[in-house]
């Protein structure tokens, strides 16, 4: 997802985002170490693995705007391990992690400013925007093999349950950032073909749209169900099983 510029922040520090690495790591280790039950651990593993997934989302963004022209995207610190860099507080992480939290979906997430006005074309900045759902498949396809490796060699676990319910919100996200929104990937992919006269109105129904989406998700009866059918089924044809995303769902909201 692309937002508008945020204010100057301290340089960019990679200890931040080997720090979350080295934190979903460890959440890893000990879910694999622990009795098949309830436990706040498969919920801090799915979130630092959703965390790390959206650092790989946006860095995908940068890369390609920076192989576009757009060189900026290098002092703005997109290109580094630091996801304090992506966009705000509060539509980067707050609200993204109360989507994650109550409703387990994987709300577009972290924002960066990319300056089409520097790419070569057109299709650099569609291929710009493109590129941050590309990466988001490309983990989806990782936790697949992954999931179809394990589930041939050993009996599953919690574990297990939780990278197939992270391979979930891959696929929930994908979906919802390719949905033809202003603000979302899906229409920013189109937007550089679509006639300049409509630049103002789709700025002004850019933020709009985004808090929309989201009442949707949680208001509109049947919308939720609709995308966590589509997701499942993605997920599902994929190689990832069923049951273990609803165990990992189930293992995910544990104070339920």
């Amino acid at each position: 997802m692309t937002a508008i510029p945020a204010k100057p922040q301290a340089p960019p520090n990679n200890l931040v985002g080997l720090g979350l690495l080295a934190a979903c790591v460890a959440f890893g280790a000990a879910l694999a170490l622990t009795a098949p039950a309830r436990t706040p651990l498969t919920f801090a593993f799915v979130l630092t693995g959703w965390v790390l997934a959206v650092m790989a989302h946006e860095f995908a963004h940068a890369g390609v705007a920076y192989l576009a022209g757009d060189h900026t995207v290098r002092e703005k610190g997109y290109l580094s391990l630091d996801p304090r860099r992506y966009g705000d507080l509060g539509t980067s992480l707050v609200i993204p992690l109360i989507a994650l939290a109550l409703g387990g979906i994987g709300f577009p997430g972290g924002a960066v400013y990319l300056r089409n006005d520097l790419m070569r074309s057109p299709a650099w900045r569609a291929a710009a925007s493109l590129a941050g759902p590309a990466a988001t498949l490309a983990v989806l396809l990782a936790l697949a093999f992954v999931l179809n490796l394990w589930r041939q060699a050993a009996l599953p676990d919690p574990l297990f349950a939780a990278l197939a319910m992270l391979a979930f919100l891959q696929a929930t996200a994908l979906i919802l950032n390719l949905l033809p929104l202003p603000g979302l990937d899906g229409f920013n992919a189109i937007r550089p073909f679509l006639p300049k006269a409509w630049a103002p109105v789709i700025a002004r129904f850019e933020g709009l749209a985004m808090l929309l989406l989201l009442a949707a998700l949680f208001l509109v009866p049947g919308f939720s169900g609709l995308l966590f059918g589509v997701a499942v089924f993605l997920a599902a044809a994929l190689g990832v099983p069923t049951d273990a995303m609803q165990a990992g769902w189930a293992a995910f909201h544990f104070w339920r």
